[in-house]
């Protein structure tokens, strides 16, 4: 008995495209880590040391996503993720919070800020970029 033949499924190659990520974290070991593993997978990255550099950097660089730690000087990550929801241009930019708040009253103030995804550190750099392809596979349809 002959099995039926399966569809092809191709998966997106985002990283090929070239999709643009802003990661945004005060500290710079972070900061490294997350844009070294995304840029081995193909994507194009910025980084910010807060909310106020990603605004300044977001000015004149449009990201396809964006990558946020809560807790920041001068704007956390939470004003930062309410502020790109409550502005036309950015308010569809597919949002990833990854911070050591791990209380669940923090997620689900992440969550209500806007953010489509809650990530807690310590995390996993393969469960980030999993995360990073399946927003951007959701959203570049």
């Amino acid at each position: 008995m002959a099995l039926p033949q399966l569809a092809h499924i191709e998966l997106p190659k985002l990283g090929s495209e070239s999709a643009r990520i802003l990661v945004v974290d005060d500290e710079a070991d972070i900061r490294n880590l997350i844009a070294a593993k995304l840029t081995s997978g193909g994507f194009e990255v910025q980084t910010a040391s807060g909310g106020r550099k990603a605004l300044s950097i977001m000015e004149r660089w449009s990201p396809d996503l964006a990558i946020l730690d809560v807790s920041m000087p001068e704007m956390s990550g939470i004003e930062l993720c309410k502020h790109l929801r409550g502005t036309l241009r950015t308010q569809e930019l597919p949002i990833i919070m990854l911070t050591a708040r791990t209380h669940i009253k923090h997620e689900h103030e992440g969550l209500m800020a806007g953010a489509d995804v809650y990530l807690t550190k310590p995390f996993s750099p393969r469960a980030l970029l999993a995360e990073v392809h399946d927003l951007l596979s959701y959203t570049r349809k």
